[in-house]
This record gives structure tokens, sequence and C-alpha cells, in this order.
């Protein structure tokens, strides 16, 4: 069937055939809302009626064979469409579609009014008991709408809120499904079928949500169900996939951050300098102004024709470091109509030898721009990378260059001295929380981040005070937020003496600040080894080891200072 005829009995004659009509995108005052190379998404009115328009691009050869036989993705989704409708789930209604040779589109009904359940779930959230109330009746409504999908037969390859649909009420919010294109159907879903259909929910919720919602979610879905198996079998199960659906997340956006797609572009310049830029930034963290921009790739390379010239002096020019390993300086950027407060380092070679190794890997800048997103997916706060570029002469690397966006945030031992001293700044003076628990808060998020480090296999070798920043926001606990990964190292294995190698590391560079104690120190441990559902920790064995390690490690820093005092002492002829 290449056309779809109308489905809603309200729609006129003159309004299908102006449906079918529509240009290749459409024109006129229809707005572009979403586009990537598989389908874009249109909104605009036809009549009295506000329509979504979809239009989707096969990819590849094998898209282009499946279109030729009439698998089309706009079939799929008015088949699957019919079908979950006629099984209880709801669904966008369809006013018509055309998978005809050479164009697939879809129109359906707008869902007035409707908000994707993602950032539905955080607006509620900010609203107290009353919005917790809601959330708790919208994980119902979820976890039917889901049971109800399953006991059709129908697995959601891309289950997430954002593929849900709100619409308000204040007995229970009502949820439409969305992105039909991505379902199979099966005679018989097993067990491990549906677990791993609601790990992809799992995974998209993990930061969100409590155990306790996640209890009620998955409670409401057998019983929608009608399962008997206990819930601490399918948790056991659904966390099993959820590992494997991380890692492959994460592994593909991973490799998004060197390609060209509508948040990362790569780019050439003269004189053999070549790069990646940041085009839209997908994590919003809290205190970044950059994340909220788009920039162009065409913007980019006006602000980096010549690299070299970021670091001349100039009016807002600081030079923050200038040492062996690096250099780094301060200073805004316009990257077309917007200007920035930015970190522009440029990395120096200390020994000769590296220079053979550096043809066989990539620069410094490559790997912390790389390594930079990797945190902001795994949801590590730091700095966002903006550039990273680097200049070679065939293997052989002659300069790089890394920018990043500069928060406005004290360094962790500059935090403790300004909020912890005799003297805190006028605008925390008026504030109810007390200095102990201030700082019990700030270390406690400390050891997480550790912990958040290691469970993602990597190891941090320059872990201290002066490298992380504290962003404090009225009404939330603390952030740190990693500026230099430098230090930073993806792991294979991450072995028990280097996760406590990390701790090792913090705990000596905490005793550098005169405002944390001793009961300090062991909120971050305990920070560290705390998990949510876990038992008491017994922390006595590795304070004690934690101790020993730290006064060894300084020992060699004494003894490394005074050589080298020595050697500037020495006379030269």
């Amino acid at each position: 069937m290449a056309q779809q005829k109308m489905t809603n009995e309200s729609a006129r004659p003159a309004d299908m055939a102006e449906l079918g009509s529509l240009g290749d995108p459409p024109g006129g005052s229809w707005q572009r809302i979403k586009h990537n190379p598989s389908r874009s998404v249109y909104r605009g009115r036809v009549g009295e009626s506000t329509i979504y328009y979809k239009q989707f691009h096969p990819r590849g050869i094998l898209g282009r064979l499946a279109q030729l036989t009439g698998l089309s993705h706009a079939r799929k989704e008015a088949y699957f469409s019919r079908l979950l409708s006629d099984a209880g789930v709801p669904t966008p209604q369809l006013l018509a579609g055309s998978w005809k040779r050479g164009r697939q589109w879809l129109a359906s009904l707008a869902i007035e009014p409707s908000q994707n359940a993602d950032s539905w779930h955080l607006e509620q959230l900010s609203l107290g008991p009353d919005g917790m109330r809601s959330i708790r009746r919208a994980t119902v409504a979820l976890a039917r709408l889901v049971a109800r999908m399953h006991r059709a037969g129908v697995i959601h390859g891309d289950l997430h809120c954002g593929n849900v649909l709100v619409q308000p009420d204040p007995q229970e919010p009502k949820l439409v499904l969305l992105d039909l294109h991505r379902v199979k159907k099966r005679r018989k879903l097993s067990p491990f079928d549906r677990a791993g259909n609601l790990a992809q929910l799992y995974y998209d919720r993990l930061n969100y949500t409590s155990t306790t919602d996640r209890m009620r979610f998955l409670k409401h879905y057998l019983a929608a169900c009608g399962e008997q198996t206990s819930l601490r079998t399918w948790i056991a199960l659904i966390e099993r996939f959820a590992h494997d659906h991380t890692r492959k997340q994460l592994a593909q956006r991973d490799r998004r951050v060197f390609g060209l797609n509508r948040y990362f572009s790569p780019i050439r310049l003269k004189n053999g300098w070549r790069g990646h830029v940041v085009l839209a930034s997908k994590r919003k963290m809290a205190g970044s102004r950059a994340a909220e921009l788009e920039f162009t790739a065409d913007d980019w390379r006006k602000l980096l024709n010549r690299p070299e010239n970021l670091f001349a002096p100039g009016p807002n020019v600081e030079i923050i470091k200038d040492s062996r390993s690096s250099l780094v300086v301060r200073r805004q950027i316009t990257v077309g109509p917007n200007t920035l407060d930015v970190f522009v380092k440029r990395a120096r070679r200390k020994h000769a030898w590296k220079l053979l190794i550096d043809c066989f890997r990539p620069s410094r800048a490559l790997r912390a721009f790389e390594l930079g997103h990797a945190l902001l997916a795994r949801r590590i706060a730091t700095v966002l990378p903006l550039a990273a570029m680097e200049r070679r002469v065939g293997p052989i690397l002659l300069d790089s260059i890394l920018i990043t966006e500069a928060v406005n945030a004290p360094q962790l031992n500059r935090f403790m001295e300004i909020y912890l001293g005799d003297n805190p700044p006028a605008q925390a003076q008026g504030e109810l929380v007390p200095k102990r628990r201030l700082t019990h808060q700030v270390l406690w998020q400390l050891g997480k981040l550790l912990q958040r480090l290691h469970d993602n296999q990597l190891a941090h070798r320059d872990l201290k005070a002066s490298n992380m920043l504290v962003l404090r926001r009225p009404g939330a606990l603390p952030q740190i937020v990693l500026i230099d990964l430098d230090g930073l190292r993806r792991a294979v294995i991450l072995t028990a003496r280097a996760r406590f190698q990390g701790l090792m590391r913090l705990n000596v560079s905490l005793l550098e600040c005169p405002m944390v104690n001793h009961a300090g120190r062991l909120k971050m441990l305990l920070g560290y080894l705390c998990r949510p559902g876990a038992a008491k920790v017994n922390f006595k064995p590795y304070w004690r080891v934690l101790q020993e390690w730290s006064s060894k490690k300084l020992k060699r820093q004494i003894r490394s200072r005074r050589r080298r005092q020595k050697a500037a002492r020495r006379p030269t002829l």
C-alpha cells in the first residue's frame, strides 16, 4: 500500500490533499524540530490541526534494498501503531503516510498538551512533594503500559523516557508511546527478552530515580503481566542486561566524538593542523554556559585559522601555568555570535624520547578531548572540552592545543579555605549549612567521584585538590568538577592496588588542606566505600592501609623536593 488513508474522521479532504502534496522537506511555516541521518521530524498546521510530519531517510545499501522490497520504517511504524492501539497501548494517531519508492513519510496528529517523559520527570522533581506524588502515579502508569506492550509480544528497541509522552491529568498521567519504527514483534517473549527491554529503561532512569522507585515500577509491571517470579530474580536479571546495555551505549557515544554528527565535527586547517570541535553538547552540566549554545564548523575554522594566536598577549589573556610540561592561558574567545571564557592548553614534550612514542598515539590534546566527553557521558562532572587540535609532519607530532570551557568555581583547597575559614564570603554567611556539614558533603562527594571513576575503569595518576573545582548551587549538594585530564587513562583491568593508589593520592592531597582534619579524610573514604543497599562497611582495615601508604608517599615527596632544591642551589660552571 503506497498511501495510507486518513484515520481522523474530523479531517477534511482538503487537509488530506495538503498532506499528500507536502514538499521534501515541508516548506512554508513547517518547523524542523529533529534531524539526524536516519529521519527528520517537522511540526506544522494543516487546517485547524497541529501535525507532526516524520520523514525517513534510508541509510546504506541494506536500507535501500529494504525500501525496494517494501520493508520501510514508515510502513513498519504504521503497522505497529495499529497493533499496539488494539492491544491498549496509546500511540499517536496516524493521519496519512507514504512509503513509495524514494520517499517515506508519516503524518500524525499532535498530542496536546503533552511533554516528553524525561523533561517532565525533571520538572516534577523540582516541585517537591506534589511532584513526587505525580511521579509515583506516572511510574505505575508506565509499568502498566510496558506490560501491555510485552503481553502483545512487542519489544521496543529504543525504550527510554524520551520516547514516551506524558499528558497531565490530576488523577493519573496518561502516557503515549513514540518511535514505533524501532519495535519488534515475536510470537512469544521469554523472560530474557523482557528483562533485556526493561534494562534499557533501567539505564535511562538510573541517575534520576531511587531504588524504591524502580522497585515500585517492577512490582506493578509484574502484577500487570501476571508474573509469579520473585522480585529478587527479576532484579538480578535486569541488572545483568543493564550492565551489557550500558557498556554498548557508552562505547557508541565514545566513538561518536571523532565522527561527523550533530554534536561533533572534524576540521582541517592550513599548516597541517587537524582536529575536532564541539557543535553542541548533549550533557548540560551545571555551571556550563557553553553546553547551552550551538556552534558551526565554519565559526570554529575562523577562530582557529592560526591556533598559535590564542596564546598572544592581550587585555583578556592571563597566564595560568608556564612549565616544562605545558602552557595554559585563560582568555575570551568569540565563536560566531558567542563569547566564552576558556582555558587554552599547549602541551610541551619534557623528554626527547617521547617523540617516537607520539608518532603512534594521539596527542595529549586529543586524548583529553576524548576522555573529557567520555566523563560527561558517564555523568562525571568535568569542564567541557570545546576543541582539540594537533599539527604533524607525517607521523611526527609537532604541536597540540586543547580548548576547554572555564567554569567560575574555586579549586577544592581554595574552597575549603574560603567557606570553612573564620571569615566566609558574604553570600555564605546567611546560609544555614554548618561548616562541619558542608565539609562532610564536599568530602563525601569527593569519595563518590573517585568511586564512579573506578567503576568506569578510569584511573587518574594526578588526582589532587588543585585539579578539582567545587561548584555550589543553592539548594543542591556541592559538585566536584575535574579540570585536568592529562593524568586520566582507561584501564582494561583496574586492580585493587590501582584503586587504592587513587585513594592514597587523594588522601595525601587532602593533607595539604589545613581545614580538612582526620574525620574529614575518613568521610572521603566512607564516600568511596559505601554503596546503596550494601551492608555496613568495616572501614578500619582500609583506613590503616591508607594511612600507611600515605605516609610512604609523603616521605617520597619530601625526598624528591629536597633533591630538586639541592639541584637548584648547585652552582653552574
